[in-house]
């Protein structure tokens, strides 16, 4: 469990430390090694994915200079497009948790597992982002389009960068 917590809530708690610039690691004390159960780190790890959400929304909300109308028609569309990519996320978390419950033991098997649905998550991502350029583009003018993309690229790049500081390399 030790391992599962490492890689998922720390990676993730980093993370929203990374974007918010606000939260203190220091105000949540970790629970004694060995009592949390896979379910309680699922359970910290929605709640965080929740608020990282939250913080996404809030920073797009600042970067966009949306006008009245423009956000009429782009924050349900956004809502929309979130809900999708948390369906990615959870993808995410799953191949992680896969990993960390695999780590000491990594067979070339489960190896080659992992890589083949990394890929196909990052291929789900790429089309996920295509489908909704034309819905966006509809939305907004192309340059907020644009913005929207490179803060999207931009959050997601932190957040895969907080993940790999926390998670091992393969043995």
């Amino acid at each position: 469990m030790r391992m599962w917590r490492r890689f998922g809530v720390v990676g993730i708690g980093l993370l929203l430390l990374g974007l918010t610039g606000r939260i203190s690691l220091a105000q949540q004390p970790a629970p004694p090694a060995g009592v949390e159960t896979q379910q309680e780190a699922m359970e910290d790890i929605h709640l965080t994915r929740a608020v990282i959400q939250a913080e996404r929304q809030a920073i797009v909300s600042r970067a966009m200079d949306l006008t009245t109308e423009e956000m009429q028609g782009f924050w349900p569309l956004y809502r929309t497009y979130r809900l999708e990519a948390a369906k990615v996320g959870d993808r995410i978390v799953a191949l992680i948790a896969t990993y960390a419950d695999s780590y000491d033991n990594l067979t070339d098997e489960v190896a080659d597992q992992l890589l083949t649905e990394f890929v196909k998550i990052e291929q789900a991502r790429a089309r996920l982002k295509a489908k909704y350029l034309p819905k966006f583009k509809q939305a907004l003018p192309t340059r907020k389009v644009a913005r929207f993309y490179q803060l999207e690229n931009k959050l997601d790049i932190a957040i895969l960068a907080e993940m790999a500081e926390q998670i091992p390399l393969a043995r």
